[in-house]
């Protein structure tokens, strides 16, 4: 009987210790899927958003200039124009009611899982944009996606259409009517 019981508790043991080491294992697997972005946003209430019809662009900086191929810059810049002509803008060069600017930051950040004494260093990405009323020469809207860095290009340009949709997603103006 001793045996049995003995033998009873060793099994309930075991099995409470397979089933903590499933879920760390699974909370650290979801942890890991796909590209995890936050979207910030910031609205100056005093932007008429449906009344801005036309945009330009402001020039990348000069430290992305430097740090980002011109193909990727490319690629962020189509990827944004399509967003704002979704929302009812059209190009207009100088005589813009608004000017974007399209700003990516890289920074190293760190994780801690729960329950774990383990950090784990990483490069972090922001893609931001800032809206400037060209009349009133206000800044109106500044929205920034941030995630981890995904080092392979092919990749970055995968996921760029869906992170700059994220994006407008919180642009305070009304989607055009299709």
């Amino acid at each position: 009987m001793d045996f049995e019981h003995s033998l009873t508790g060793l099994m309930k043991y075991t099995m409470k210790r397979i089933t903590l080491l499933i879920l760390i294992a699974g909370m650290g697997f979801l942890n890991g899927c796909g590209p995890a972005v936050r979207i910030y946003s910031d609205v100056d209430q005093s932007g008429d958003f449906n009344d801005y019809r036309t945009y330009n662009f402001l020039e990348f900086t000069e430290g992305n200039k430097k740090t980002i191929s011109g193909m990727e810059l490319e690629r962020i810049r189509v990827a944004f124009a399509g967003e704002l002509e979704k929302n009812g803008l059209v190009y207009a060069g100088e005589d813009a009611d608004v000017s974007v600017q399209i700003t990516v930051f890289h920074r190293e950040s760190m994780d801690r899982y729960y329950y774990s004494p383990y950090r784990r260093n990483f490069m972090e990405r922001a893609i931001s944009v800032d809206m400037y009323d060209n009349h009133t020469r206000k800044h109106v809207w500044h929205c920034a996606a941030v995630g981890e860095l995904v080092y392979d290009p092919g990749k970055r340009a995968e996921q760029l259409p869906e992170v700059v949709t994220s994006i407008f997603d919180k642009y305070p103006g009304k989607k055009a009517e299709v």
